[in-house]
């Protein structure tokens, strides 16, 4: 009996521990149309849309959301565009109402579970989501630690990738021109890893893998495209932790690329255990292009000193 009552209020404690630790926080995303600049080779300027957290000019992708599992998210969207649009959290959300020009919703729902998620607009037989309507709700243990979820693996520190194709004269340039797009045909010729072309990608530091050996970084990617995007980790491997949210049980698969499905998700862990740089490119030889010319595209740099 004694034990029985000795595990109430053990768990009773973890139940307030839980509640008082457990925040409500507050977003607005603006959806407004603009234009998303690719430089380098091939480079070009695309018509597109997007979700920003100041009216104005989009964001590619929209603004990172996040929380710590048990938080309150309540985000506030406005449809500062002249067509319905909506937004989903893929696993949190269920409301696909649509938000009318010059409306807003508040949707209001609990991070349930420590992971990556993605948002997006589910209206317009995709073309919302490829004119570039999405980003990623990236979820943390209740008490905010680096680990991936409670007394998961640890680690350093994170990046949040979230990738993405975009066809520029078949939707792009149709659809921000105010036409039509004919669904039935895609084939994309810009490949974006957190909205820019490789070139940029290569060089920005809140997309790069820099840091020492020693150190572990988590890599939660988001894939807001039409197409799978396989990741190949150049020389290197990195552990699963999880795919579409199913967590994987230790010891986590060792692989050296990742495939992620359109709308999907997937948590590594990236051991840094030899100095060098690598890159980090897309197993798919389009795709390491823009509108045809090499070397852009879904591309990043992993640096270890």
């Amino acid at each position: 009996m004694k034990h029985l009552v000795r595990g109430a209020v053990a768990w009773l404690l973890i139940c307030l521990a839980t509640s008082a630790t457990a925040a409500t926080r507050n977003y607005t995303l603006y959806i407004t149309s603009g234009s998303i600049a690719i430089h380098g080779g091939g480079g070009a300027t695309l018509a597109a849309w997007g979700y920003t957290d100041v009216a104005g000019s989009p964001k590619f992708p929209g603004p990172l959301l996040e929380a710590n599992e048990g938080d309150t998210l309540n985000v506030t969207v406005v449809n500062n565009h002249t067509l319905p649009h909506n937004f989903l959290v893929k696993g949190l959300t269920t409301d696909t109402t649509s938000i009318l020009p010059g409306g807003s919703r508040t949707y209001t729902f609990t991070a349930a579970a420590a992971g990556t998620y993605l948002y997006y607009d589910t209206l317009n037989n995709a073309v919302n989501r490829e004119m570039g309507l999405y980003g990623a709700v990236v979820v943390g243990p209740p008490d905010g630690s680096n680990r991936a979820w409670t007394n998961g693996p640890a680690y350093d520190f994170h990046r949040t990738w979230v990738v993405g194709e975009m066809d520029k004269p078949r939707w792009n340039d149709v659809a921000g021109s105010g036409g039509t797009v004919n669904t039935n045909v895609y084939k994309p010729n810009y490949f974006l890893i957190n909205g820019k072309g490789g070139e940029d990608g290569m060089a920005d530091s809140a997309t790069t893998i820099d840091g020492g050996v020693g150190q572990t970084a988590l890599v939660r990617i988001v894939n807001g495209g039409q197409f799978s995007h396989s990741l190949h980790f150049h020389g290197n491997h990195v552990q699963v932790l999880a795919v579409n949210g199913v967590r994987a049980a230790a010891p986590y698969k060792q692989v050296d690329v990742i495939n992620v499905a359109p709308l999907g998700t997937a948590d590594v862990l990236f051991p840094l255990n030899q100095p060098g740089s690598y890159p980090m490119h897309v197993h798919t030889a389009q795709m390491e292009t823009a509108n045809g010319v090499y070397l852009n595209g879904v591309v990043t740099m992993i640096n270890m000193r």
